[in-house]
């Protein structure tokens, strides 16, 4: 199972697309540069993104930045710069993935069915990954490849 998700209450990527459709934000997603709410998303990009969960969510997001940036050495929030640049240098970005062999116990799986089965039971619930389809091999346009292969540096 994987199981990515943003510790903020949407991903930057949800601002970005209000900004690029000329959409304000609701109230609640992002704070201005003086820690002020808005509903603007450029001056959303500007400040910063609002934990999600009050202050236990801001204690998630403070383990997964100790993890991510923390133990990998890489850029602390405040110090990435703008994401969606085009033209800025790499952003040192940390990630950090825990791995586990669920083989090293035996009711691993008949926990996982217990747990999927009582997910289920929630209105709108479900597991990571649960209703997709696996794309191998991925189909993608010629054209983005080429600009994937020029944004890493291999063209």
């Amino acid at each position: 199972m994987q199981f990515d998700q943003s510790t903020t209450t949407v991903a930057l990527g949800k601002i970005t697309m209000a900004k690029a459709a000329g959409v304000d934000i609701p109230e609640g997603w992002a704070v201005d540069a003086e820690g002020q709410p808005t509903t603007n998303p450029d001056t959303a990009i500007m400040g910063s993104l609002v934990s999600m969960g009050g202050y236990k969510g801001w204690g998630l997001g403070l383990m997964a930045e100790l993890l991510a940036a923390g133990l990998t050495g890489s850029a602390v929030s405040r110090d990435v710069k703008p994401l969606k640049a085009v033209k800025e240098p790499p952003h040192d970005l940390g990630q950090y993935y825990l791995l586990i062999d669920p083989g090293i116990c035996e009711e691993f799986f008949e926990r996982l069915q217990q747990v999927g089965e009582a997910v289920e039971l929630d209105e709108g619930a479900r597991m990571p990954g649960q209703g997709k389809s696996e794309k191998n091999p991925v189909e993608l346009d010629h054209i983005v490849w080429e600009q994937t292969l020029t944004l890493a540096g291999l063209k």
